[in-house]
């Protein structure tokens, strides 16, 4: 439900438009809802605080983790972490998008490879972690190098469905009107194929953060997934959920800037108007 109220400001000469919708009020809402549902299931059933601890506790660590002269002292976790993240998120998102489009372009090389990439691919990516931390060391690069090999895949295979959805119709239209292979690629292949793109990076960021956590579980020195470590070894449950907040932030805002990134790219796209 949408309402729009215009008002008029003579001195700015312009119009102003406000829009209500639902989902403003609905959202903050569940949030209350869910966090009221959650102290009265402590009250009604004695949970102990180690087990489950009351969203207040939560609230505090997580207050005391943003106030930088705390013990807890979140940043730099944080940013040990998202550097983890973008650097191993950026450099696989290239490798998956190069190699889809050679592949898609060279289909003798698809033929040879794409046996190995699937077979690669259902291994647990989680179960070579111990082997990257052997090769790389409990250094950042460890880390980096488990979030690349994360990324990597899901963006190659939807790279190399999108390069390759193109119709052959349109193909065979372009090549009559004499265009070249740069004009087809770019008029054609890579705007066909940016829905599947953008559908990859999606995911991958994703499993980027799980990446970097897992691997700071394993061999890690600084992060949000070592900051989780050092409060379960001392029953600090109210600090985990904490943390758990900080990384629920940090996927979202990640998520909102690769939407916004989406939605500039992709305006002609029929599905993201639908989205609006």
């Amino acid at each position: 439900m949408e309402k729009i109220i215009e008002v008029n400001n003579p001195k700015k000469s312009s119009t102003l438009k406000w829009r209500w919708r639902a989902d403003y009020v609905l959202i903050p809402a569940v949030f209350v809802a869910f966090i009221v549902v959650w102290d009265l299931l402590i009250t009604i059933f004695d949970i102990r605080s180690v087990i489950l601890p009351r969203p207040l506790a939560v609230w505090q660590n997580f207050i005391s983790g943003l106030n930088p002269e705390s013990a807890l002292n979140y940043y730099p976790h944080i940013l040990n972490t998202l550097y983890e993240v973008l650097a191993g998120y950026g450099i696989g998102a290239l490798v998956g998008i190069v190699l889809a489009l050679m592949l898609s372009q060279i289909p003798l090389l698809e033929r040879v490879f794409k046996p190995f990439i699937v077979a690669f691919q259902s291994i647990p990516k989680i179960a070579i972690a111990p082997l990257i931390i052997v090769w790389f060391g409990f250094e950042m690069g460890s880390k980096i190098a488990l979030v690349i090999l994360i990324v990597f895949f899901p963006i190659l295979v939807n790279g190399l469905s999108g390069f390759k959805s193109v119709e052959s119709e349109r193909l065979a239209v372009m090549r009559s009107l004499g265009a070249s292979q740069w004009q087809i690629f770019s008029k054609l292949v890579l705007p066909g194929s940016l829905p599947f793109l953008f559908a990859g990076l999606e995911v991958a960021l994703i499993q980027a953060m799980t990446a970097a956590i897992v691997a700071e579980f394993l061999a890690g020195r600084a992060g949000l997934g070592v900051l989780i470590i050092q409060m379960e070894q001392v029953l600090n449950t109210a600090g985990i959920f904490g943390v758990l907040v900080i990384l629920a932030i940090i996927g979202w805002m990640l998520t909102m800037i690769l939407n916004v990134i989406r939605k500039k790219v992709l305006f002609w796209s029929d599905a993201e108007r639908s989205r609006k």
